[in-house]
C-alpha cells in the first residue's frame, strides 16, 4: 500500500520540483497458535522516498523526521546536501570478484 506524494514545501527542506512519497512495506513471520495452526503475524515498515522530477527515488526513511500528530515530514538542509546522487539502475556499475 502506497500513499500519493505530497508536494514539497519550504518547511520539508526539499528543492522546488521534489516531494515526498512513503510506501508501507510489511514483514511477515509465520506463528504457531495456542492450538498448533499456523498463522502469519504482519508488522508495518513505513519508507519514505524523495522524487524529483526526471531523477530516481532516492530512500530518506532514515534522514526525515516525521511529526507524529500531523504526519507531516521535514529534512534538515544540511542532510538534503549530503544525500547520495541517485543513479537509474542502467547506470549502476556492478563489480566483479
Amino acid at each position: 500500500m502506497a500513499s500519493s506524494p505530497s508536494n514539497a514545501s519550504a518547511s520539508t527542506g526539499l528543492s522546488p520540483g521534489c516531494q515526498i512519497a512513503e510506501l508501507l512495506q510489511f514483514s511477515c513471520q509465520i506463528q504457531l497458535s495456542d492450538y498448533g495452526h499456523q498463522q502469519f503475524h504482519c508488522f508495518p515498515i513505513p519508507r519514505l522516498f524523495r522524487l524529483c522530477q526526471g531523477e530516481p527515488a532516492i530512500e530518506i526513511t532514515r534522514v526525515a523526521s516525521t511529526d507524529p500528530s500531523t504526519g507531516k515530514v521535514s529534512i534538515a538542509e544540511d542532510v538534503i546536501q549530503q544525500l547520495p546522487k541517485a543513479k537509474k539502475w542502467k547506470d549502476v556499475v556492478r563489480n566483479q570478484a
